[in-house]
């Protein structure tokens, strides 16, 4: 539930494809079981499945990968501006999900910027 946003967004899909294409296999095989269990009157049929565990460990492990490398592409943002530090993972996913709108900044501009606490935008059309 956490990653299915972040990697929802286009600019983020962008970025890291490949994670992308992971979480979404991923997405997909967790989806596909729930599905399966609501047709079910007897879940434990579902659960005592062939192969079902290795597929939910596997799936498990691949999260980690995935979290594994968003963790590193935010690392290189806050590399890029040093001011990023200040902010958590989830307010910078948060602002890189959004680059297409650029007032999404203005709840986080009080922690990356010392006394400014908003900026007015003007339509540019």
């Amino acid at each position: 539930m956490y990653l299915e946003p972040i990697f929802s967004s286009p600019d983020i899909a962008k970025q890291l494809p490949a994670e992308t294409k992971k979480f979404k296999s991923i997405d997909s095989l967790w989806k596909a079981i729930v599905a399966q269990a609501k047709t079910q009157s007897n879940v434990l049929k579902i659960c005592n499945e062939e192969g079902l565990c290795d597929k939910l460990k596997d799936a498990n492990k691949s999260l980690e990968i995935i979290q594994k490398e968003l963790n590193n592409y935010l690392e290189k943002k806050r590399e890029k501006f040093a001011r990023f530090y200040f902010l958590s993972n989830d307010e910078l996913l948060e602002i890189l999900s959004q680059t297409k709108e650029p007032t999404a900044v203005q709840p986080h501009l009080k922690k990356v910027f010392e006394n400014i606490h908003s900026i007015e935008f003007d339509d540019m059309k």
